[in-house]
């Protein structure tokens, strides 16, 4: 691959189309790469996506690539590597390591409607930065460094905000707390 151009608009244009080239060329190896590292076509798509995104940066910044298939493989194999990283991470610190001995501490809770029929109200309770946090968490499924990102938070002040929502979640939809108690509660909490 030649040099490219370091200023004008032909600089501007000619790394969109090295990098539309590049797709087209390599697109669908690129993705059966990912998908073997990883398994999961959804999985895949996406760190195929983000190795041509990689690769756009690189070309903008002037990279001209000698060997464009072993660039791009490269590129994949870090971004593959990178997403199984935080997968494992993630699951390292949200899973517990035996939970087998948990089980067998902690009778499993039987499933109760009642409580659920609560949460409306529970979520509407909480604090806005709050309620956020917990469903960009729990519904979204971001990790706390992306939720952090999301809220302009530091990382420590994103569990502290989802400690807390738990926490008041908990009380109130168990039947210790009356109803009454828990929404005075939230206010005091929002304040």
């Amino acid at each position: 691959m030649a040099a490219l151009p370091s200023s004008g608009p032909a600089a501007a244009q000619l790394p969109a189309e090295t990098a539309s080239d590049l797709y087209q060329r390599y697109g669908a190896q690129i993705l059966a790469f990912c998908q073997g590292r990883l398994g999961s076509r959804e999985d895949a798509e996406d760190a195929a996506q983000s190795t041509f995104l990689n690769a756009f940066r690189g070309l903008q910044r002037g990279i001209a690539p000698e060997f464009e298939s072993a660039w791009l493989h490269k590129i994949a194999h870090n971004v593959c590597l990178s997403r199984r990283r935080t997968f494992w991470r993630r699951l390292r610190v949200e899973a517990p390591d035996d939970l087998g001995a948990i089980q067998e501490l902690l009778p499993a809770p039987e499933p109760d409607a009642d409580v659920l029929l609560g949460l409306p109200h529970a979520l509407a309770c909480l604090p806005a930065q709050q309620r956020r946090a917990l469903v960009l968490r729990e519904w979204q499924g971001l990790s706390y460094k992306e939720i952090a990102a999301e809220l302009e938070l530091t990382q420590p002040a994103v569990e502290m905000l989802l400690f807390r929502a738990r926490r008041w979640l908990a009380r109130v939809l168990s039947d210790e707390t009356p109803r009454e108690t828990a929404r005075e509660d939230g206010r005091r909490a929002a304040a």
